[in-house]
Order: structure tokens, then C-alpha cells, then sequence
């Protein structure tokens, strides 16, 4: 798989014990960035106390988190260096307020967990079956639906950076879901901004303009001094005599707070060590993040109500979306959690590949499609719920998504109209479609619908649409979806009195988007009907042949018939001037059949009339040109349609066999009755081959 990565602001806390990631080479180090301070002795014996505390707790590793909880503060409210400590409500979180603005967090959640998964799960996974017998109504925009379509009102929007970033602060005894998110995100054509290890020097100098920010680590609820809420996140760094040098500014600002938790102590091993973690003033002070940015911390209680001012400080940084989990949650289930949701916000289909594929859809649809078909959004090990909080902006998935395409046609400048989720419109230079690859032009914009010009005829009349946000290497793309085309002719014959005949020769083309697609993730793509309006690049041919003769008395009539006319498109431009036409139908995905709708009414000159005297007897004779007028005749027609319409049925493929109906008794012959002759009429047309059939390994 490609790796090339990029980032909205996607901020992800997805357990307290998962991550897989490394320590950096120095895990102590990271110089400052203006956190710096005189430390002093009783920082140091805070110190010396706070490593104590952590060999002291992992004596305790084989009770249960409330067994630890309670041993914890027991401890905790001995030392002399506390004012307070205690539990944190609906958790097992331990938290304590030091002399000299100091606090500690003790997440309290240590289960280790194996790095072995790998990023593609073993097989698809077919979406479960869809009634089909619901009555239906008229859609919008040449489609009639199952249901009206489903158009979400918010969380529409793609981030407007495709740099993302993701981090793994646990380390190396969780497993590390950092690999995974950011080849899904290099999939999904993001660009991985590589950043350093999450130390604090990391994250104080570098997080500004992500689009996505990730963050696999420990995090934990507690409360400060004045006992207000607060909640840290846990970083690389180990609090040592020599980062709090660093770090001591930043320590006194409540910018960074002190954490106890399961993870590699210098040497590598398991146990329990004590690093720095941020809190929400550390966040307001020292990122941003762009319009429509996503932002997922991916750790314990991220998504609890302590952890209010955490979301609420990175909403005031620029994050449109925040995703965390309620309460305490096993890595390994985050990690699975984590996965299918990025990649059902891209649309690619590595994670539980669906069959058919499946476009991508916003956070919210999502999310329901993990709690109702995936088991994937509620932790089932401590009823953690994967939670997203809607900040400000508009985030909403992270690549463009087609959910149908059709065409409105005036005779002028077809328009296609493309209905999904997009965005708004990032400008000129910024976005694109695309029809076989060739952009298309006078594009207007709106997050769930799109309408651009499109060729009335040629090779890029029909085809693979594509709609793209960005430009380059950094465009993101949607699914891809396929304009089918049908071009056929039919054939009136009329078989009037004597030798007199008259054909018209229609010319038809019938373009549609009849690919199923989804309304809602996790369900199984619909078949439905499909509307098709007249084309502005159809005509109709009318011919005539052959003569009859009547005596009368003394007078002869004669009809000379060789002459034709032309009708232009259905909206009355062209060559044509003969009379009027029109076309339009359905083509019912289900069932495979093509109604065409078809109304023709030719007026022209058809030859001569000419009466000669033959008998004895006065006869006034003349010679006038022969009007007709010529239409297809109601015997032609199925007798269940509501209006004149031809039911064909297509083939497995969509193709229309040709055939034929007729002959049947005309309504009225072109020269009228004469000797109680009556035409007969006939139609038939030829074999019609669908070319861009839908893509059957296409996301819909």
C-alpha cells in the first residue's frame, strides 16, 4: 500500500493502555521552549517522593483499579508535600494537589496489550440484506427512490489542510495504532507532517496548521487545587530533576501536570513510571489547527465530563471535531474502533472491506454503522463510548462523496448534478470534476450538491465522474461513479393504401446514473428507477414512397408520395422544422427494464395530390402539393402504461435486444379514409449497447 499521508485535526485519545509507539532516544530530554525555571529543593523532593509513589504502585499490579484506586490515595494523603487527593468520580483515575502548584493524575488503567494486528483485516465482509418491497416516492434530480434521499444537515465539511499528524505516547507496551492511522490517512491522499516524538518539546513547538491530529496515549480526569475539573493527556517525557529544569515554567502555569501510568521505564522494561502530561491551558497556549480540522485523543475518559475544558480548548484553537471515549477502554478494542472509523471517513475500504465497496460517509453516520452493524463504538470491557463533540466549523468526513449523478438537458448546455457530501466550496484552483478525466467547467458548489457543464455529445458525454478537493498531489478524491449511455434508433413503418409507405427514422439517447448506492453506511446499496430527460442532440427523419390511384366518375385522384422532413431535438433546435417530438423514461435498476416515453407528431410535404379527368363527363382537375401529418399510433403502445410508452426488457448487462411491434390498424391513414383502406403501422429498433456500466469494484 502507498504511504503518503496527510492531516486533518484529528485528535483521538483511544485507550489508556493502548499505544504500541517508542520512547525517544532520549526520554528525558527535550529542552524547553519557554518552559523553563529555578527549580528547587522541594521540587526535587517532589520528585524523589513522586518516583517513590510509582515503585510503590506497581506492587499493587495485581489487585483490582478499585483495590489501587483506594491504596493510591490512601498513600497519597500520607505524604506531608499533599494538601489533597482523591478519585475521580465514575472512575479509577487517582488524582493529588502537591505543595508548590504541583498535581498528579494516575490514570489507573494498565493492561498491556500485543502489537499483533496488521492494517488490513482478513476478509470482506458482505453488508447485511435490504427489504426491497417499501413503497416508493418521487426523488429529486432524475431519480425515484426507496426513500427520499438522505442529505445530512451538518458535520458535511472535508479539512481544509491535508497535513496530519499522528502520535503514540504510550509506548512500547501497548499496541501502537500510529502505523495503521497514518497508512490509511497516505491512502486517503493526507500528508503526514513526521513529526518527532510526543515529548513535550515536540508538541509545544510543532502543532499549527494540522488538518488531522492524532493521538494514541494515557489519559486521565482530575482535579486542581481550587477543585475544578481538569484533564491531562500523557506524553513521552519522564519527570526527572532535569526536565522539571526545563519544564518548571510550564509545571507552575498548570500548563503540564504530573502522571503516573504503565509504560517503559529507561530501560525499556514494563513497570509503572510517572511523565508529564498536558492539559487543556497547555493546548490553548501552544497549538492550532485549521478550518474544518479534526482532532481525535484516543485515550481514556478524553470524551468524560472532566475532560470538558480539553474539548473546550481545542475547539478555541481551530478543531472543528473532537473524538474521544467516555470512560476507560482496552487498547486493543480502540485500536480496531480507530482503524474503521478513518477509513470509513476516507471511503477506501481496507478495514472490513464491504461488498460491495462503500463511499465514504461523515462522523456521525459512522459512528451509528459502528454501534448498530460493527460492535465497534461501545467498549464492551468498561462501556467506554466512543464519542465525537461538534466544536465549531463544519467537519465531516474526510473525502468527497458521490452519492448519485444526473442530467438536466435544456437543448442548450446539459448540466450534470452530483449529489453527496462535499464541503464548501474551497474556490478556483481548489477543487475539481471531472468526467474521464477531463475537468469540467462553470462549476457551482454547495456542500451536497454540485452542478457543472457537460458535453451535450462526444466522448466525454458519458463516463467516470469524479469529484476532487484540493489540487495535485494533495487532491482527495471521491468515489468514482459512471454515466451509462444508451444510442439506439427506432423505426415507424406505415403501410398506406396502394404502394404509399412512410417511415420515420428516431434517433434516441438515453444517458444515466443506475449505479445502487448507499443512503446510510453499513446497509446494502439499493436498487431503484432511474429518470432520463430528452437530449438535445436527437432528431427524427421522416420519409415517403409510392403512389395510389381512385377513379371518381370522370376524375382520377392520384397521390404521389417521395418526399420526407426533418424534426430537430425535443426542444425545437436543429436542422428540423417539420413538426415536434419528445422522449423521456425510466430505466428500473431491479427489474432491468427500459420504459421509453416517445411522442412524435410530423407535419410536412409529402408529394402530390393530383386529380386528371378520364371519362367524358366535366371533372375540375388540380394539382396541389400532399400536407400529412404522421405520428406513432396508439395501437403501438403498451396498454398499461399511463402514458404512450415503450417497455423494453434489458438484458443481465443492460442491454435492449432489438425488436418489434405491429403491424396493427393505424388511426387514420395519411390521405384519409379512401375505399375503406386502413394503414397498418409498425415500429422496431435495433439492439442498443450500454457503454460505462456501472463499476461493480466502485464505492458506493
Amino acid at each position: 500500500m502507498k504511504r503518503s499521508l496527510m492531516v486533518i485535526a484529528l485528535v483521538l485519545f483511544a485507550a489508556c493502555s493502548g499505544d504500541n509507539g517508542t520512547e525517544p532516544k532520549d526520554p528525558g530530554g527535550g529542552g524547553g521552549g519557554g518552559g523553563g525555571g529555578v527549580v528547587t529543593h522541594e521540587d526535587s523532593l517532589r520528585v524523589e517522593t513522586l518516583q517513590a509513589f510509582a515503585t510503590q504502585l506497581e506492587q499493587w499490579s495485581g489487585e483490582s483499579p478499585d483495590s489501587i484506586a483506594a491504596h493510591a490515595v490512601a498513600y497519597l494523603k500520607d505524604l506531608p508535600s499533599v494538601i489533597n487527593a482523591g478519585i475521580t468520580p465514575g472512575t479509577t483515575t487517582v488524582w493529588a494537589n502537591f505543595t508548590g502548584n504541583f498535581d498528579l493524575v494516575v490514570p489507573n488503567n494498565r493492561n498491556a496489550s500485543s502489537q499483533t494486528d496488521t492494517l488490513v483485516d482478513a476478509q470482506s465482509v458482505p453488508t447485511p440484506p435490504r427489504a426491497q418491497s417499501m413503497p416508493r416516492s418521487s426523488g429529486t434530480r432524475g431519480r425515484s427512490t426507496v426513500r427520499r434521499a438522505v442529505v445530512p444537515e451538518s458535520a458535511r465539511n472535508i479539512p481544509e489542510s491535508v497535513r496530519f499528524r499522528a502520535l503514540n505516547a504510550i509506548g512500547g507496551c501497548h499496541l501502537n495504532p500510529v502505523p495503521a492511522i497514518r497508512a490509511l490517512l497516505a491512502n486517503g491522499h493526507y500528508d503526514d507532517a513526521l513529526p518527532g516524538a510526543p515529548t513535550v518539546a515536540g508538541l509545544l513547538n510543532s502543532v499549527h496548521g494540522d488538518g488531522v491530529f492524532y493521538i494514541n496515549s494515557h489519559g486521565g480526569p482530575g482535579f486542581d487545587a481550587l477543585a475544578n475539573p481538569y484533564y491531562a493527556v500523557w506524553t513521552l517525557d519522564r519527570v526527572e530533576k532535569a526536565t522539571l529544569a526545563n519544564y518548571k515554567a510550564l509545571v507552575d502555569s498548570h500548563e503540564l501536570v504530573g502522571m503516573v501510568e504503565f509504560s517503559n521505564d529507561a530501560m525499556g522494561n514494563c513497570t509503572c513510571v510517572m511523565h508529564y502530561g498536558f492539559t487543556s491551558t497547555f493546548v490553548r497556549r501552544h497549538m492550532s489547527f485549521t478550518k474544518n480540522s479534526l482532532v481525535i485523543v484516543d485515550a481514556c475518559s478524553s470524551a468524560s465530563d472532566p475532560a470538558g475544558d480539553m474539548r473546550a480548548a481545542f475547539g478555541a484553537v481551530g478543531a472543528s471535531a473532537y473524538l474521544g471515549w467516555t470512560k476507560s477502554v482496552e487498547a486493543p478494542f480502540a485500536y480496531a474502533a480507530m482503524k474503521y472509523l478513518i477509513d470509513r471517513l476516507l471511503g477506501i475500504n481496507v478495514i472490513s472491506p464491504e461488498s460491495p465497496p462503500q463511499r465514504a460517509f461523515n462522523i456521525d453516520q459512522v459512528l451509528n454503522d459502528m454501534q448498530a452493524h460493527r460492535n465497534l463504538r461501545v467498549d464492551p470491557a468498561h462501556n467506554s463510548v466512543l464519542t465525537v463533540f461538534h466544536l465549531k466549523d463544519d467537519f465531516g468526513l474526510l473525502s468527497p462523496s458521490i452519492q448519485f449523478l444526473s442530467i438536466d438537458d435544456d437543448g442548450q448546455q446539459p448540466r450534470l448534478i452530483i449529489a453527496g457530501l462535499f464541503g464548501e466550496d474551497p474556490g478556483e484552483g481548489k477543487r475539481s470534476v471531472t468526467i474521464n478525466g477531463q475537468e469540467l467547467d462553470n462549476v457551482e458548489w454547495f456542500p451536497t450538491e454540485i452542478n457543472c457543464d457537460i458535453p451535450e455529445s462526444g466522448s466525454n458525454a458519458s463516463g467516470t465522474v469524479v469529484v476532487k478537493v484540493g489540487s495535485g498531489s494533495d487532491d482527495r478524491e471521491s468515489n468514482p461513479v459512471n454515466i451509462t449511455e444508451w444510442d439506439g434508433e427506432l423505426t415507424y413503418n406505415r403501410d398506406d393504401p396502394g404502394s404509399l409507405a412512410a417511415e420515420m427514422t428516431i434517433k434516441i439517447r438515453i444517458l444515466a446514473d443506475i449505479h445502487p448506492f448507499r443512503e446510510e453506511p453499513g446497509e446494502a446499496p439499493f436498487e431503484t428507477t432511474v429518470l432520463f430527460p430528452p437530449r438535445g442532440d436527437t432528431s427524427v427523419h421522416m420519409t415517403t414512397s409510392g403512389t395510389y390511384e381512385e377513379n371518381l366518375g370522370s376524375c382520377k385522384d392520384t397521390y404521389t408520395f417521395g418526399e420526407g422532413g426533418d424534426i430537430g431535438t425535443p426542444f425545437g433546435t436543429g436542422n428540423g422544422k417539420d413538426g415536434s417530438w419528445i422522449f423521456f423514461g425510466s430505466v428500473d435498476t431491479q427489474s432491468h427494464t427500459l420504459q421509453l416515453n416517445i411522442a412524435v407528431l410530423g407535419v410536412f410535404k409529402a408529394g402530390t395530390y393530383v386529380r386528371t379527368q378520364v371519362g367524358e363527363e366535366h371533372c375540375d382537375t388540380f394539382n396541389l402539393p400532399q400536407w400529412v401529418s404522421m405520428f406513432i399510433d396508439d395501437c403501438l403502445y403498451d396498454d398499461l402504461a399511463q402514458s404512450p410508452a415503450f417497455r423494453m426488457q434489458m438484458g443481465d448487462d443492460f442491454t435492449v435486444p432489438g425488436d418489434e411491434r405491429g403491424p396493427c390498424d393505424a388511426d387514420d391513414p395519411l390521405i384519409g379514409e379512401v375505399n375503406d383502406n386502413h394503414a397498418q403501422g409498425k415500429i422496431k429498433w435495433g439492439e442498443m449497447i450500454p457503454v460505462f456500466l456501472p463499476d461493480t469494484d466502485a464505492a458506493r
